[in-house]
């Protein structure tokens, strides 16, 4: 039987050298890993000559792709699959450089393909499951593929009808695996003829809902994406918007001082969810009602008041096709 030959892709950036040490570390103990392509996205000086030095000694399997400054995740994971796949592999795993794969998480991976892959001319990812994302994980117990997307007509996961009557929550069940709408990078993975099928990331998105527009072409192409629970991810570092408030009347932009992180957010998510909104007056009615609440908020936290026009333009903006990356200075 011959061997299936895996290539990672990681992007990082800044100095994230713990993250991306372990990762490396766990990922060369997998037999079936061919190939590893960090793509180096703008990192400091500590991070770059650490990875020169994984490089050196993992020559024949370590692949440092100098962007040279911080192109984003998107751009990033598009130059990263376009990269491995110049070399001899069979599969694709995207992976975040802070996550680090459970010891037999590639091999559930690869033991589980063939059973999924029936229609070999449709796309198809299996996704590792990666626990502080657990909404991923209610997806398939509810059998509820779109959950993490919130409802429809949701403006950024707000919507006024789920609060006056809230929806009914499907029972939940216990399995192993099954389908999600979209996912994120960390834990995607593909057979390499998948890109033919879906094409690459969108670099105008620079970061933030690039991996959901990517991996929901799969979705629209009668494809699918299928959550395996026993191939698990640890998360080294939590997201911004994933962390939990400390206030009651709270946004996850308290969380952040990027302005980047904040205006691609926004303007990302809100392209993406016009996908599904399907009455454009009760969508119209979220968007109003979520900016009076954010402004109220940012109203009793001052500090905070100046991510507001930020949060404001990313709304904006996000009714252009994207053909910039307008970076917010």
């Amino acid at each position: 039987m011959v061997q299936e030959r895996v290539g990672i892709v990681t992007v990082t950036y800044g100095n994230r050298e713990a993250y991306f040490s372990k990762l490396i570390a766990s990922a060369l103990k997998h037999r079936n890993v061919a190939k590893i392509v960090v793509v180096s996205n703008g990192v400091e000086q500590e991070s770059s000559d650490r990875l020169n030095k994984l490089q050196e000694a993992n020559k024949t399997k370590l692949i440092v792709h100098d962007l040279g400054y911080n192109s984003g995740s998107a751009k990033g994971f598009k130059e990263g699959i376009l990269r491995v796949l110049e070399e001899d592999v069979d599969f694709v795993w995207l992976l975040d450089d802070d996550n680090l794969p459970k010891d037999n998480a590639l091999e559930v991976l690869l033991k589980s393909w063939d059973g999924f892959n029936k229609d070999t001319t449709k796309p198809l990812s299996l996704l590792s499951y990666r626990p502080q994302r657990k909404i991923y994980k209610d997806a398939i117990s509810q059998h509820n593929p779109y959950l993490m997307l919130g409802t429809e007509n949701s403006f950024l996961g707000f919507n006024i009808v789920d609060k006056l009557n809230k929806p009914k929550t499907n029972k939940r069940e216990n399995v192993d695996s099954g389908l999600v709408a979209v996912a994120p990078y960390g834990g995607m993975f593909f057979h390499k003829d998948t890109i033919s099928k879906i094409g690459l990331p969108n670099e105008h998105f620079f970061l933030y809902a690039d991996d959901h527009e990517f991996s929901y072409r799969i979705t629209k192409n009668d494809g699918k994406i299928i959550l395996v629970l026993d191939s698990e991810l640890e998360d080294l570092e939590t997201s911004f918007h994933l962390k939990k408030p400390k206030k009651i009347l709270h946004t996850r932009y308290f969380s952040t001082d990027s302005k980047n992180a904040i205006y691609y957010s926004v303007r990302n998510n809100v392209f993406f969810e016009k996908n599904f909104v399907n009455n454009r007056f009760i969508y119209f009615l979220n968007k109003l009602s979520y900016i009076f609440i954010l402004f109220l908020a940012m109203i009793f936290n001052p500090s905070h008041f100046w991510k507001f026009p930020i949060i404001l333009r990313a709304i904006l903006s996000s009714s252009k096709h994207f053909k910039t990356n307008d970076k917010i200075k």
